[in-house]
């Protein structure tokens, strides 16, 4: 969903929390633009194009930015002639579902099953590190706050969703999304997820998430000033500088950590906290313990959630 906030009945803050709300949106501001909502929304193109992995991949490399090399789902002759590993993904949305790995060339085969219009085909970036994120609120292209943080855990650990993360500040990945941002003329939430290919140091974008993101908890932790400062460049106010707590982490404990224990994904030692104070907890923390506890219980018994509880736990 996405929201609106507001202190009365005649003025609102518009906040992009998913996408297809938000498509919704340009359409309402297209039609009735008098609304008095106040909102930081890049071009609906830009929107759009950050949605699409294939016309984002094709922007990316039209503007010079890096990112891994693709491959026409049609012709694969090159990669036959010279093989490297491929991730084959979904070309609208769908996060790691449908992803289709090819580790070895008798693995081509593979590619020959799947739907040509509904995927786009990368290399597999060789990296011995986690994913960097690069978190932003920005306006006409420029970036207003931001903070940066690595993955440490998922759950699955294979492109599984993000459990254990701390917050970080690296230029260099500030500056390439900067340039994206730049070239898009980005304005509002923008999470650019990056990879370090380890053949040559070189960072990699992976893609552009065009909304808020799950672990918003940290930047708000780690002192970024994101929503503070989306709402004062709203309000015709100075945006004020962040923090830059570089050691502040975020964990998602339950239910997912729980379920590596016990499958034996991560040892008891590794469970266990010692940044405590350093610490924010997802559906916990800046929660009542009532608050805390409603959720869980919803978001575990509903019929949706036990589904993907039961297919995450099983191998």
């Amino acid at each position: 969903m996405s929201a609106l906030t507001g202190d009365s009945d005649s003025e609102y803050v518009w906040v992009t929390v998913s996408e297809g709300p938000t498509l919704y949106f340009y359409e309402l501001m297209d039609r009735e633009p008098q609304q008095p909502i106040r909102y930081l929304l890049p071009d609906r193109a830009m929107f759009e194009l950050a949605r699409s992995k294939e016309k984002f991949q094709v922007f990316c490399e039209a503007n010079g930015l890096p990112v891994p090399v693709s491959f026409s789902a049609d012709n694969l002759a090159e990669l036959r002639q010279e093989f490297r590993p491929v991730i084959a993904k979904k070309r609208i949305g769908a996060g790691s579902v449908g992803m289709k790995y090819v580790e070895k060339p008798e693995q081509l085969a593979l590619l020959d099953d799947i739907d040509k219009d509904d995927y786009l085909i990368q290399e597999q970036i060789v990296s011995a590190r986690k994913i960097h994120g690069i978190f932003c609120v920005a306006k006409d292209g420029e970036i207003i706050s931001w903070h940066g943080h690595e993955r440490l855990r998922t759950f699955p650990e294979n492109d599984g969703v993000t459990v254990f993360s701390r917050s970080q500040y690296d230029p260099r990945c500030k500056d390439i999304a900067g340039r994206l941002l730049r070239y898009m003329n980005w304005s509002g939430f923008a999470m650019v997820e990056l990879l370090q290919d380890d053949r040559n140091g070189e960072w990699k974008i992976i893609e552009l998430n065009p909304r808020l993101w799950g672990s918003l908890m940290l930047s708000e932790f780690c002192g970024s000033n994101l929503l503070p400062n989306y709402v004062r460049v709203l309000s015709d106010e100075k945006a004020e500088p962040g923090e830059e707590l570089t050691e502040r982490y975020i964990r998602w404990v339950f239910p997912f950590e729980v379920i590596s224990l016990l499958k034996g994904n991560i040892s008891f030692g590794d469970f266990l906290n010692r940044r405590r104070l350093k610490t924010c907890y997802i559906n916990f923390t800046y929660s009542s313990a009532l608050r805390a506890v409603l959720f869980q219980v919803y978001f575990i018994f509903n019929s949706r959630s036990i589904a993907r509880f039961f297919k995450k736990l099983l191998p």
